[in-house]
């Protein structure tokens, strides 16, 4: 089965679904969207940033492509593949969030995968479109597989951000880089116009309200860098995808576009899964630390990964004996 169904919600779902409910939605949904309010939505990141830093890693800043990164990387003894890596980029709807909000998960995926984790800050709204950040992805991927010299990248993002490791996966393709080890998707964004597809409802989402989303597209299309390629990553050649794992919320706006992604690179034969969760909210695994479910679906990702790598790592000794 491509999509895996977790229909056992743990009690602590219920409160979070209903307060984002009752609380979060309506609040997106009146949030004004001139350039004063999306310029006032950076606030969010510097608040949480001076919050409690993770344990059980080690943070360095440095600059990827120029732009800002954090590398986050387990403590302890060393002895880690220092040949793969894990690039994520972060969600909110490219308007909001970044390295603060997103540490937390960055950090849980490092110690999990026992990885390095490059955690991006890329361009966004309201400075910046989304081929803007859609190139910021890209160019700090070609830095990571060129001058830094890692053989295996999984990209990996929530949300906007899945949106821009998809990109990713399109531009290695085209551009002839060496493909991802793997794809991992947390809620992540498929479609850059799923505000105005009309198959598509957020009747059911716990908090992402559609009509807020087909607001946001009329800014997605700003510069200074041109969008190229493609506005649905569902579009991208099955030849071109990693092994995929993706991570949902059942019922959420963007579910219908994982399932859709998933079940057809299953079917072309690519080693791809979804793991939907009942009573969830979106890109639950960035919004909550302790939850049994964030802690089932890091471990779910961090097994996936560590198969994935093993693959590629076999493919390279074969690829080398055939040479040699």
């Amino acid at each position: 089965m491509p999509i895996v169904q977790h229909r056992t919600p743990s009690l602590l779902s219920y409160p979070l679904w209903l307060g984002a409910r009752t609380l979060l939605r309506p609040a997106l949904t009146l949030w004004p969207l001139n350039t004063a309010g999306m310029a006032g939505l950076f606030l969010i990141d510097r608040v949480i940033a001076v919050g409690p830093k993770p344990r059980g890693v080690v943070r360095e800043q440095m600059t990827l492509a120029e732009r800002p990164v954090e590398l986050i990387m387990p403590s302890g003894p060393s002895g880690r593949d220092s040949e793969t890596a894990i690039l994520y980029v972060h969600g909110g709807a490219f308007l909001v969030c970044g390295l603060g909000t997103h540490r937390s998960i960055a950090s849980r995926l490092s110690s999990a995968c026992g990885l390095p984790v490059f955690s991006l800050e890329y361009r966004q709204l309201p400075s910046a479109g989304v081929g803007t950040s859609a190139s910021d992805a890209v160019e700090a991927y070609r830095e990571l597989v060129g001058e830094r010299g890692y053989r295996r990248v999984i990209v990996a993002g929530d949300s906007a951000g899945g949106f821009l490791a998809g990109k990713i996966v399109e531009a290695a393709a085209r551009e002839g880089l060496p493909r991802p080890a793997a794809f991992v998707g947390v809620s992540p964004l498929l479609d850059l116009d799923v505000g105005t597809n009309p198959d598509r409802s957020s009747r059911s989402d716990a908090y992402i309200p559609k009509s807020k989303m087909a607001q946001l597209a009329q800014h997605f299309d700003r510069g200074p860098i041109p969008f190229t390629g493609t506005r649905r990553i569902t579009e991208i050649a099955d030849s071109d995808f990693p092994p995929t794992a993706i991570v949902t919320a059942e019922g959420e706006m963007l579910e219908a576009d994982v399932i859709e992604l998933v079940e057809k690179l299953d079917h072309a034969g690519v080693d791809a899964v979804g793991h939907s969760y009942s009573w969830q909210v979106h890109a639950f695994p960035v919004l909550t630390t302790r939850h049994p479910e964030t802690v089932h679906a890091i471990e779910v990702i961090a097994a996936f990964v560590t198969h994935a790598i093993r693959e590629a790592k076999d493919a390279d000794d074969r690829k080398g004996q055939r040479a040699g």
